[in-house]
């Protein structure tokens, strides 16, 4: 039997998208907050929101999990990302109008987008952030489109996937013509990285639509990001291997906020077979 799929989610539409092709596999859904017992927990394969990683960290549970650092995307060459980003805290964004996002969190009342300084400190503030909240900001405001996002495993594009195009967001019927082009330029991106690649991630590439160059946009743990199109297979194995190799300066840590954010929840709990959620079993 392969390692179980736990997947924490309200809905199991895209948990059962994802497990089907995968052999003798368990698929474990959660529901946010239950995980097996102890004795079955090194068979798990997390795939999950930052939040409830959090929650595991905060429970002594988080598994060796692999992430980009949370200022990487200001650490490698402006000629992959097409603009200088800028990683600081809350309470030391400058002042002005810019492109401005929370490095880590995803707040509701204040997501990525152009803000004034003073505005998104506020909005993050009333989310409940403190100044030591990590950010990320640049003044190169570029007009992106046919955003792509792509399965790197031990430098390797294993897969990729539409998820904008001329501004609409992912869906099944969503395409785009330029996905051979996106898929050449994320190949170079990772083999220009190099080291700096991380092991596994989801690399999310562009198109500038005034320079015509294609672009990184960002890096985000592959245990915490959507599929949308990939190939279920590949993504799969890719986010057992994100669960398992967190080491140095790839191993994922919550910052703060998600701390203290995680410590106010209701905390993870290990359940018994027949008390939890459900597992769901796939021959295929």
């Amino acid at each position: 039997m392969d390692r179980a799929l736990c997947v924490i989610a309200r809905s199991s539409a895209v948990a059962m998208r994802l497990a089907p092709g995968r052999g003798d596999r368990r698929l474990f859904l959660s529901y946010s907050v239950e995980v097996p017992p102890a004795a079955e927990y090194d068979a798990l394969v997390f795939w999950m929101a930052d939040a409830y990683a959090a929650r595991l960290h905060v429970a002594g549970l988080a598994p060796a999990l692999v992430a980009p650092g949370w200022d990487w995307v200001s650490t490698i060459d402006p000629a992959l990302t097409g603009r200088e980003v800028v990683s600081t805290t809350l309470d030391r964004l400058p002042s002005g109008r810019m492109f401005v996002k929370p490095a880590l969190l995803k707040l509701l009342d204040c997501p990525a987008g152009i803000w004034d300084a003073q505005e998104f400190r506020r909005a993050a503030e009333g989310s409940g952030a403190t100044g030591s909240m990590r950010v990320q900001y640049t003044r190169d405001v570029l007009q992106l489109d046919h955003e792509h996002r792509f399965v790197v495993c031990d430098g390797e594009v294993l897969t990729g996937s539409p998820y904008r195009v001329a501004g609409r967001a992912w869906s099944p019927a969503l395409a785009s013509g330029r996905s051979p082009d996106a898929l050449v330029f994320a190949r170079h991106a990772v083999r220009a990285l190099g080291s700096d690649c991380p092991p596994v991630c989801s690399l999310d590439v562009a198109v500038d639509c005034r320079s015509g160059r294609w672009l990184v946009v960002e890096a985000n743990p592959l245990w915490a990001s959507g599929p949308y199109d990939c190939d279920p297979v590949r993504f799969v194995d890719a986010v057992e291997v994100a669960g398992t190799a967190g080491a140095g300066r790839w191993a994922w840590a919550p910052e703060e906020t998600q701390v203290a954010r995680a410590r106010r929840e209701e905390p993870v709990v290990a359940v018994a077979h027949d008390a939890a959620t459900g597992y769901v079993e796939f021959h295929g």
